[in-house]
């Protein structure tokens, strides 16, 4: 153990978070009070070396002297534990916070899903506001009752061994009392295992329980304490004297070891009906587990103590064994796959990023537009559509209605016009961008591609945002932004997932992850892409030459991202004969405004474009891709009446979650997926 010397005063909030800090991180600090009573910047002492100032030594205590994260276990973590101290400074440091209200409501936001300020451990951030926090409250500064996110961590903080071993020395500033760190039994620490905080809501049916991730997060916090847990069972091992399961809830990834004696009531009804998937709920006490796997389990032992089996299963007849099983078979039990861990992993990450989508529109201040699933413009002009029709019902009985040239007669359909299922949201959702300015779209697409690849589906999910008064340098700005705010928030939000992704599907997944959010992406013309990817082309071995006018392939894509620059890479300018009618035409007349976002092990993510707001050039790029100008009098208006520069961008959901969790076939981060031949479930 490292040996330092602080000179500080005792009573000090400054010194209880630096004494605080460095017991967790293992330091052995010598406290020597400054001569006198006059206020003194806090100073650390390391043989000759002198570190001044609060942060600067926590920074110091987590940098060098920590081997458990107190600093994060990354470069992106490291840099919010620097952003939350700095933070608690700003809002906390004086000794009359002007802005507390404020300061509390963005905390509460931020742990509402967390148990820590950063990652999944304490930090010296959270040592250092939890003991602001305390002292604030101590002082009456802060009330006494917190909302509940933030109470739990302020619980959890101050029922940690280190903040218990100094809190009590801090003296409050009315008075100079002395006030004792609270204990796990205290008014404080309690809130960490307390009821209203860990039950999950709507659950009265089954006398309230508690969502096994928080238990997990709670860890020995909770030890003694009488619990209720609901859940299917992953693992099963009788051994006649003692009955293990593995208990799983959907929360998270992990499960808690349930350890049942044959005498508890409701053991008998377990026998044989008791395997993998059956569904139970248990009531025992939190015990500290031997295992080293995790720190505490379930034990239900004590005659108040009991078991209830919802729903048997046949272990001869589950579908789903406890043996790994491989991806396609699942797709063939899609009613039961959700109970395999991988899936529960993509399912929570998938609402994490759509939340995240949402949230990062709303903080930009775009607007949320529902556009129209079925549609009579072919936003791509692929002509790859579903079509939607009523009039297959008679079809058999009288034939279909013919016309003029014994073409079908679509005025007898129910549109009265040939309607298709859309392959974008964009043309609609750019009416309201004309008016409204900043929009985005977020909803199902379909295209009938017959496809059978792991990159292809019939219906997946668009998310496309319009940008009024912008061109491609302000649109491929919002893509990047968009594309680190989603990836941060699944770090942050789903930590446990992605490492279950990490050990599972792909190794260095998270470092990748890493890798995309440190620095800026690369950006370069479609054309100096082609001149790279020739002279590559003899040592890449590419299966199709590379030459100006190709629509890139996936191979040609990686390697950019992957091989030359090894970080997400953005093409722009592109020919417009690859490119759609709506894209805005250089002055080269050779190119127009779009630009891909490539990323590692993905290829292209993000396709967007500056628009074409110039009524005569779009007249003239609709009738080159053989569409009907008339079909698009609504779009066209746009351009009469007040037209504006703008530009947008389309990312299909699945490709961000393939990118974030690592999974390659695009199949298996969507529900159910929709692809030749398969529309089961």
């Amino acid at each position: 153990m490292v040996v330092c010397r602080l000179v500080s005063h005792p009573d000090d909030v400054n010194t209880l978070k630096i004494r605080v800090a460095a017991k967790a991180a293992g330091v052995d600090l010598k406290l020597d009070a400054p001569n006198g009573n006059s206020p003194i910047i806090p100073e650390m002492y390391i043989g000759d070396r002198v570190i001044r100032y609060v942060n600067a030594i926590l920074r110091c205590v987590g940098r060098i002297f920590d081997g458990g994260d107190m600093y994060g276990n990354s470069f992106i973590e490291s840099s919010q534990v620097d952003a939350w101290l700095d933070w608690t400074e700003m809002e906390f440091g004086s000794p009359e916070p002007p802005h507390v209200e404020a300061a509390l409501e963005k905390l509460e936001k931020h742990l509402e899903s967390r148990t820590f300020l950063v990652g999944q451990r304490y930090t010296i951030a959270d040592a250092s506001l939890s003991c602001s926090l305390y002292h604030l409250q101590k002082s009456g500064k802060v009330a006494q009752a917190l909302s509940q996110a933030t109470q739990r961590w302020l619980g959890t903080c101050t029922a940690h061994e280190a903040f218990k071993s100094y809190a009590s020395a801090v003296a409050s500033p009315q008075g100079g009392r002395q006030v004792a760190a609270p204990t796990i039994g205290s008014s404080v620490a309690a809130v960490v295992a307390s009821d209203a905080d860990l039950s999950a809501c709507y659950s009265s049916a089954v006398g309230g329980r508690i969502r096994i991730k928080k238990i997990l997060a709670a860890g020995e916090t909770l030890i003694g304490r009488t619990v209720s847990v609901c859940g299917w069972v992953r693992t099963m091992r009788d051994q006649k004297a003692v009955m293990f399961l593995e208990l799983t809830d959907g929360s998270g990834p992990g499960g808690l070891q349930v350890v049942l004696d044959p005498a508890v009531t409701g053991y008998d009804t377990l026998k044989g009906r008791c395997g993998t998937g059956a569904s139970v709920k248990c009531i025992g006490k939190i015990v500290k587990s031997p295992a080293a796997k995790q720190p505490v389990e379930l034990l239900l032992k004590d005659s108040d103590d009991s078991v209830m089996l919802f729903g048997g299963v046949d272990a001869a007849e589950y579908p789903l064994a406890k043996a790994k099983t491989s991806m396609e078979y699942l797709r063939t039990i899609g009613h039961l796959r959700p109970r395999a861990t991988i899936i529960g992993c993509v399912a929570r990450v998938r609402n994490a990023l759509a939340h995240a989508t949402h949230e990062f529109f709303r903080q930009k201040e775009f607007l949320y537009v529902h556009t129209p699933l079925i549609t009579a413009a072919d936003c791509e002009g692929a002509g790859e559509m579903f079509q939607v029709t009523t009039l297959l019902g008679e079809a058999e009985e009288k034939g279909l209605p013919r016309g003029e040239g014994n073409k079908i007669d679509y005025s007898k359909d129910f549109f009265s016009k040939p309607s298709f299922l859309t392959v974008s949201g964009q043309l609609s959702v750019e009416n309201y961008c004309c008016s409204l300015s900043n929009v985005y779209t977020f909803g199902p697409t379909f295209r009938a591609e017959n496809s059978h690849t792991s990159r292809h589906l019939a219906e997946f999910w668009m998310i496309e945002p319009e940008l009024a008064f912008a061109d491609i340098q302000d649109d491929m700005d919002c893509a990047e932004d968009y594309l680190k705010f989603c990836v941060r928030y699944a770090m942050e939000h789903n930590r446990a997932d992605l490492e279950f992704f990490e050990r599972q599907v792909e190794k260095g997944l998270i470092a990748r992850l890493e890798n995309l959010l440190a620095e800026p992406f690369q950006r370069l013309t479609y054309t100096e892409a082609i001149d790279i990817l020739i002279k590559e082309s003899k040592k890449a071995k590419f299966k199709v030459p590379v030459e100006w006018g190709m629509d890139l392939g996936s191979e040609h894509e990686r390697y950019l991202a992957e091989k030359i620059y090894k970080k997400p890479t953005v093409l722009y300018n592109y020919p417009k004969g690859i490119k759609a009618f709506y894209m805005r035409l250089n002055d080269d007349e050779k190119t127009v405004a779009a630009m891909d976002v490539l990323a590692p092990g993905i290829g292209e993510v993000i396709g967007g474009s500056q628009r074409e707001e110039r009524l005569d050039v779009l007249d003239r790029r609709i009738t080159e891709m053989g569409l009907e100008p008339k079909d698009y009098w609504w779009y066209r208006d746009l351009r009469r009446f007040g037209t504006v520069p703008h530009a947008g961008f389309g990312l299909g959901f699945e490709r961000l979650i393939m990118l974030t969790t690592g999974i390659e076939n695009i199949r298996d981060v969507i529900p159910y997926p929709r692809y030749p031949g398969h529309a089961e479930f």
